[in-house]
């Protein structure tokens, strides 16, 4: 009996010992959690979860410096879509009314998203490589004509990006298709359908002349052309996106996109955006609104050969 007291005065005075150590007025101090590591619990526990939940550091990646580590899904580009090109992939919504008194609504389904990086960290503003994955449908209405689908170009790519300080570029492949619609079909029965579809190596480059201004270039080479598409095409730009002093009053932007296709012999398309955008510091992403002119050879290239000028309204999510 004396012998169980002692062992028991043993154990409460080991139990007092750890909490002088471990406990405080507000409850665990995380300091001294090592205590709780030595015992292997939350390995049996979780495993390897912990270490890619830390992004900040991805150890199942491995790292050679404390600035350039492998981030696994990474938040934010190393390369933006072009503000001003209808056919980038991002979520947009423009309605517009052409120089034939037409009323249609160009909407656009899509987004890019970073796979792997070798670089630093950061959402916004960040620096190294990345492979990114891409993909649009953009689907443009006729709003005379009950709402009818005219046509759908569905693009699809992959990229290698890299970003350091004012300069960035971009080396990949993207894939085009184009649909025309049921219902236009059934509305112009002697319309000949034609399967435009690109297959392309494409290569851009761009440069930050100051924070608040993007100057870019991008060149693409289609390796497979059918429907009356052709090889190479070339488009350049500039923006203009200061960054507000209050988010919540958002900034002004502008921004122009001239594009050049063999397959329209090079006849410049123009498009020009102005207007309001409200941008996160802290992701990079951006919602604008304003208005949007363009000019030359169409968007949609079930129709490439048609020539349109054009003015509307939009809506515009970037990542």
């Amino acid at each position: 009996m004396e012998r169980t007291w002692f062992h028991l005065g043993c154990m409460l005075a080991l139990v007092l010992s750890l909490g002088d150590v471990a406990v405080a007025q507000d409850g665990f101090v995380w300091d001294d959690a090592d205590l709780i590591e030595q015992t292997g619990f939350r390995n049996s526990l979780t495993g390897d979860i912990a270490a890619f939940s830390d992004d900040s550091c991805d150890p199942c990646l491995g790292s050679t410096t404390e600035s350039d580590q492998w981030h696994l899904l990474p938040d934010g580009l190393l390369w933006q879509s072009y503000l001003a090109a209808p056919q980038e992939p991002r979520i947009s919504t423009v309605i517009f009314g052409d120089d034939n008194e037409g009323i249609f609504w160009d909407a656009t389904l899509g987004g890019r998203v970073g796979l792997l990086r070798y670089g630093t960290g950061e959402a916004h503003g960040a620096s190294g490589w990345q492979w990114d994955l891409e993909g649009a449908v953009i689907t443009r209405l006729d709003l005379l004509h009950a709402e009818d689908v005219e046509s759908m170009d569905y693009r699809f790519g992959t990229e290698m990006t890299w970003a350091d300080g004012p300069w960035a570029m971009k080396i990949g492949y993207f894939h085009i298709s184009s649909h025309v619609g049921d219902e236009y079909l059934i509305r112009n029965p002697t319309f000949t359908r034609i399967n435009y579809v690109t297959e392309s190596w494409i290569v851009g480059g761009s440069y930050r002349p100051r924070d608040d201004m993007r100057l870019y270039g991008e060149f693409a080479n289609a390796f497979r052309a059918s429907g009356g598409a052709k090889r190479y095409q070339f488009q350049t730009g500039a923006e203009y996106t200061p960054i507000a002093k209050n988010m919540r009053r958002g900034a002004p932007f502008a921004a122009v996109n001239l594009n050049f296709r063999e397959a329209v012999d090079y006849d410049v398309s123009t498009t020009v955006q102005a207007g309001w955008s409200f941008q996160s510091l802290k992701s990079g992403r951006r919602i604008r609104f304003g208005a949007q002119y363009g000019d030359g050879p169409t968007s949609q290239f079930s129709f490439f050969q048609r020539r349109e000028s054009y003015l509307g309204m939009g809506v515009w999510f970037d990542y």
